[in-house]
């Protein structure tokens, strides 16, 4: 489950303070304890100055594609690495060729971007256009080559396509697909029609929120988490990704009416997912006795799952309302300020700690850290011609 430190984690973290790494001064106090009780900026305004920094320090990473990915996706097409730009270096030095049926087409490593055609929909959604050019293994190429490798290469069957590697994929494509034309045929000779797709992942939302709608439905918090929770994120980029679809006209009116629904029950999920977290993290907190510096790093994991969640939750709902999908009721705004309160809280308690402590030892923490607060901030500044086109 993405949003909570998991069993491994936990021991993993426990064998990292037995085998002394010196956590003591990576993180402050505040991390293990105290909360801020600042009031928060209507526009998150300190929550976003809290993070800016953190990520200008932490994402211009030359090795790290995954990272820069996240930076580009926080602070825009002009990010750079260096002296570099971060989207020229990312299609000039981490893209391959793979061969079909005789044919090359490009994509990226999977270990490279987390998931598939994440690198594409990070470009496509900061505004860079598919004429734009790079140079890779001595050729020129464009993204408009990339976008047509990623269709040429994207199979989908219902039965056995991986649900939780569909969101990337889904934005990409919905930026790039009139609803008109949306049929193509693949490297495989499988022919594919994209609104099949959307609906495939609205009916994904539906099937792993059950047990929460029907929590919702009884006016009670949910006992035990759903479905949804397992995919990455908490489902939150699946989300978003069909907002997406929504937004650029995939799916009609239909699409457009279950998105509704869903969006109505991520509101009530600001409240129900902290619920679930905050009951997870205190049966899993190290009890009084255990090294303080594994104290602190339990909190740290809690503080990231909670920035996490909210982070990615302020995404969709910017997104939905920009895009005329959503229009908040009093409740909603009532749940909207509150998830920018604790929003707010969780990147408090990021100040101060050094991201790269965990590099070495914990590469997969060092990553939600920086991803999670670029998320975050782009949930706060979601800027037309910024970080959005």
């Amino acid at each position: 489950m993405c949003i909570c430190m998991t069993r491994r984690e936990f021991l993993q973290a426990a064998s990292i303070v037995a085998g002394g790494l010196a956590l003591s001064g990576a993180l402050p106090n505040a991390v293990a304890g105290a909360q801020s009780s600042a009031p928060v900026p209507t526009l998150l305004d300190g929550t976003q100055a809290i993070l800016a920094p953190l990520i200008t320090r932490y994402a211009p990473l030359q090795d790290d594609p995954w990272v820069m990915m996240h930076g580009v996706r926080a602070m825009g097409p002009g990010f750079t690495v260096g002296s570099e730009r971060a989207v020229d270096l990312l299609c000039s030095r981490f893209l391959k060729h793979k061969q079909v049926a005789g044919k090359a087409y490009l994509y990226m490593p999977v270990e490279h971007e987390g998931h598939a055609n994440a690198c594409l929909k990070t470009l496509l959604e900061v505004g860079v256009q598919p004429s734009h050019s790079f140079t890779l293994d001595g050729r020129r190429y464009t993204v408009g080559d990339l976008v047509n490798s990623a269709k040429a290469l994207f199979v989908f069957d219902p039965k056995t396509i991986d649900r939780d590697e569909l969101a990337w994929t889904l934005i990409a494509f919905s930026l790039q697909l009139q609803p008109s034309g949306d049929t193509w045929t693949n490297a495989y000779g499988q022919q594919i029609r994209f609104a099949d797709v959307v609906r495939f992942g609205l009916d994904t939302l539906d099937e792993t929120t059950r047990q929460f709608r029907q929590a919702k439905a009884r006016g009670v918090m949910p006992t035990e988490k759903d479905a949804i929770m397992g995919l990455t994120c908490g489902g939150t980029h699946l989300a978003y990704s069909l907002a997406s679809c929504v937004a650029n006209g995939h799916g009609g009116e239909e699409a457009r009416a279950r998105l509704q629904g869903y969006l109505d029950l991520h509101i009530w999920r600001l409240q129900a997912d902290g619920y679930l977290m905050d009951r997870f993290y205190r049966q899993a907190a190290p009890s009084q006795s255990a090294p303080p510096a594994l104290q602190r790093l339990a909190a740290l994991y809690y503080h990231d799952a909670t920035l996490k969640f909210y982070g990615h939750s302020f995404e969709i709902i910017g997104f939905a309302k920009r895009h005329r999908l959503l229009a908040p009721t009093p409740a909603h705004t009532r749940a909207i300020e509150q998830g920018a309160t604790t929003l707010h809280e969780a990147a408090k308690a990021m100040e101060g700690i050094d991201f790269f402590e965990f590099r070495q030892t914990n590469l997969r923490l060092f990553h939600h850290l920086v991803g999670d607060s670029c998320h975050a901030y782009h949930g706060i500044r979601m800027t037309p011609g910024v970080h959005q086109i």
